[in-house]
């Protein structure tokens, strides 16, 4: 009789290795759900501000073909590199 309660002692406890395992595993995976969320919501945000920088480059582009002085072309010039710069850091942001 002993030799059958040690096998369901046996049992028992794998079951609970197993379960405990079972809610680790739960538990990272809510963790990583989470973590895709704030990514995606992450991806969106730098999308819009993509979205908006290409407006404004589309902007700058379309006053520059206004009759500007040297000394608005340059500071154009200076605002669309400064836009070019910031789409290239979202983009970088968005490969990470």
């Amino acid at each position: 009789m002993a030799k059958i309660d040690d096998k369901w002692e046996r049992i028992f406890k794998k079951i609970q290795l197993i379960l405990e395992k079972n809610q680790k595993l739960e538990d990272q995976n809510m963790s990583l759900q989470q973590k895709i969320s704030e990514l995606e919501n992450k991806i969106v945000e730098q999308n819009k501000d993509k979205t908006s920088l290409k407006e404004q480059i589309q902007y700058i582009k379309a006053a520059k073909e206004v009759h500007l002085s040297e000394k608005e072309r340059a500071v154009t010039k200076q605002q669309l590199k400064e836009f070019m710069d910031e789409i290239d850091d979202c983009l970088a942001k968005l490969v990470e």
